[in-house]
């Protein structure tokens, strides 16, 4: 590795030289504002008593043997944003030069030959010209129609945008051009070659990534797979494969390949973390042999075709893709590695299409009545572990159903009778999923299918308190408690293109009226257009017939009693009161422990092996110091354990409870996750509570 300082204009001018973004490499990113950002820092380097400005680092690769007869390539795998930028600002200044001849000293011929283009047999002809900046194909073709003048097909990109900008300043703004040259020759960088041969860009590439802006996840991959390949190889991967999925997934890339890692390593990684959690799967499962690679990448790129289709909602069977469309308005993408890895064994035929659609309705049935029930959407990650983990190659629908079913706590399945308890009881209308449940209600099995989008939720009984004597006859003595008890529920919602209209008009009056729900199409109300008036008597008996459709709609399997456990995992949610738990895994390493205060004492030990010096300093910090987590001195706590070897002592007089929210807070404080710490529980436990 040889470091060199420069200015950007000498390292342009390179002769025989063309500046290669390799495939692997992300497109073209920067946007005006970061054009504004260094148009400004020019012009400052510009001035007379400015001398310097750094514009940072350049990392290229070199073969160890230049061929002098022939255009060399020097592959960029740091700084491409810079270069390109500057290289558009540099053809803005071509243009604007060839519309005012002879004004300045700098000449659109110096710049264009000099900095932006190879002319090999010196025709002078643009055709002929090869762009010294070659870029991904994302933005190859668009740029090099950019430095040769030609027509332009879509102007639409970020590199015609920045062009357009640069073009546009200096022509309203007059800049002096001679001027701005000067102050592009201030620009310092640092060029960093490599040898391919002997150097690791994969290593510097990180090293360099590691601190400001940093890279997507799907960059950092893309990179990590593709960098060190042989050119040709990884042209042809990188188009066969990675290149599609980008145009495929777009912005979904990333989270693409978290949902990938997570079917095939079984665990949960922090977003932020993907790539380090990639390596370490790719580490385990292969070696760097180009057969794997490309085995690797041609698998995520079957995966990639399915999860297009998930996120896309563009799967041909319509039983199918009415699931897709209702896992996005449920906003369940948690649940997406599943639905893929269910997906791909129905793709290659070891799933029939009868039982892959019945699990989607299983889970769509878990997650509504999980929502209707009021439990924490954070625990469906670990429901999705366990599905992805436990479900049988023989028999799928049967492991799911056990699955799901043997869950307990604030994991669990609601059954029948607590699915009852909150659909009929609970505020409905605050849920986000309120005209989702109407929606399914009004059209789920009808030959006429309703667009939900028109209409608009009702109150039939209205959420004024200043109620007309006309509701206060109908509701009753202990009106003010029907009001309030049953505004929000299900029984008292409905579906109306006309709410303004109706406002608070009482209920035979919002039944007549044009428009009412006599002329309603929607089948919530025509049970209505039978009624007199409207009571507690009459919200709850409307209440239950919608709940007898509910649950056919949401079902429940129906399953032998099993003391099967299906790795029981205890929740942070979970009340932690008598539990017993068998083991945990921490940062993916297994611990058996005896019970919870031996949990507690390993799961606090493993963090601090972590990082000593940050342990420490997190537990003292002003939110965790009055925890009272640990001491030098035993005798500060009623009962104590020793922190390893290390003369400090860990406070165990608690109970479960105080235990849980000491580890929640703690495995916080110090930037971890609930997906860090795994907590499982003894077989047949059964003490867990449901609550």
């Amino acid at each position: 590795m040889e470091a060199r300082e420069s200015n950007v204009l000498k390292f342009l001018e390179l002769g025989n030289h063309q500046f290669v973004i390799p495939v692997y490499q992300r497109t073209y990113k920067w946007t005006r504002i970061n054009c504004k950002q260094i148009m400004q820092d020019i012009l400052k380097a510009s001035q007379p008593q400015s001398k310097t400005h750094f514009l940072g680092s350049i990392v290229y690769i070199t073969d160890e043997h230049y061929q002098a007869t022939q255009v060399n390539k020097l592959t960029i795998i740091d700084g491409q944003q810079r270069l390109t930028t500057i290289s558009l600002l540099l053809m803005a200044m071509v243009k604007n030069l060839q519309e005012q001849p002879k004004k300045f000293k700098t000449t659109p011929t110096k710049l264009l030959k000099k900095y932006l283009v190879i002319d090999e047999d010196e025709t002078n002809k643009p055709e002929d010209f090869i762009s010294k900046l070659s870029l991904t194909k994302h933005d190859r073709d668009f740029y090099n129609r950019l430095v040769k003048n030609q027509p332009l097909r879509n102007n639409n990109q970020n590199i015609y945008n920045n062009f357009e900008f640069f073009y546009n300043e200096i022509k309203n703004k007059e800049i002096d051009i001679d001027t701005l040259f000067e102050g592009i020759g201030k620009l310092l960088i640092v060029s960093v070659s490599l040898v391919r041969t002997k150097d690791d860009p994969q290593l510097i590439f990180e090293s360099l990534n590691s601190t400001g802006v940093k890279l997507e996840q799907a960059d950092l991959i893309r990179n990590f797979l593709l960098m060190d390949l042989d050119d040709n190889f990884q042209k042809e991967v990188y188009n066969t494969y990675w290149y599609p999925m980008e145009i495929s997934l777009r912005d979904s890339l990333s989270d693409f390949i978290r949902d990938y890692l997570i079917i095939k390593s079984k665990k949960i990684p922090n977003k932020a973390k993907v790539y380090e959690e990639f390596k370490k799967y790719f580490y385990t499962n292969f070696d760097r042999a180009q057969d794997n690679i490309e085995n690797l990448v041609k698998d995520m790129y079957y995966y990639s075709t399915l999860y297009e289709k998930i996120v896309q909602k563009s799967e041909t069977n319509p039983k199918i893709n009415s699931y897709l469309i209702d896992f996005e308005r449920l906003d369940v993408k948690v649940i997406y590695p599943f639905v893929l890895d269910l997906y791909s064994e129905y793709d290659k035929g070891w799933l029939l299409e009868e039982d892959f659609i019945y699990i989607l309705n299983l889970l769509e049935s878990c997650i509504v009545r999980r929502v209707i029930a009021g439990l924490p959407p954070n625990s469906l990650s670990k429901i999705t572990i366990s599905l992805i983990k436990d479900i049988s190659e023989i028999d799928h629908v049967k492991s799911v159903e056990k699955i799901l079913t043997n869950k307990r706590g604030v994991q669990r399945f609601p059954n029948e009778e607590e699915f009852k308890e909150s659909f009929i009881n609970r505020d409905i209308y605050s849920l986000k999923i309120c005209k989702f449940l109407l929606d399914k209600l009004i059209n789920t099995n009808s030959k006429v299918i309703l667009n939900i989008n028109e209409f608009s939720i009702e109150h039939i009984m209205p959420q004024t308190n200043n109620l007309s004597a006309k509701w206060v006859n109908a509701l009753g003595d202990n009106w003010e408690q029907v009001h309030s008890s049953y505004l929000h529920t299900i029984g008292n919602l409905t579906l109306t293109r006309y709410n303004g209209e109706m406002g608070n008009k009482f209920f035979t009056d919002k039944r007549d009226m044009e428009k009412g729900y006599k002329d309603s199409p929607c089948r919530l109300n025509t049970d209505l257009i039978k009624l007199d008036t409207w009571n507690e008597e009459e919200i709850l008996k409307r209440a239950n017939k919608l709940f007898d459709f509910a649950k056919e709609i949401w079902s429940y399997p129906t399953v032998e009693a099993t003391e099967e456990n299906y790795n029981m995992i205890l929740d942070f949610d979970d009340d932690w009161k008598s539990i017993k738990p068998s083991h945990f895994t921490f940062m993916d390493e297994k611990h058996d422990v005896k019970d919870m205060t031996d949990l507690y004492v390993n799961v606090i030990s493993e963090i601090y092996q972590l990082d000593p010096e940050l342990f420490l300093e997190t537990i003292n910090s002003p939110d965790l110091i009055g925890r009272n987590y640990i001491s030098k001195n035993p005798s500060d706590f009623r009962a104590s354990h020793q922190l390893l070897d290390t003369g400090f002592y860990i406070n165990t007089h608690s109970n479960n409870d105080g235990k849980k929210k000491n580890l929640d807070a703690l495995i916080k404080a110090i930037g971890l996750t609930e997906n860090d710490l795994i907590i499982y529980l003894t077989n047949n436990e059964k003490d867990y509570v449901n609550n």
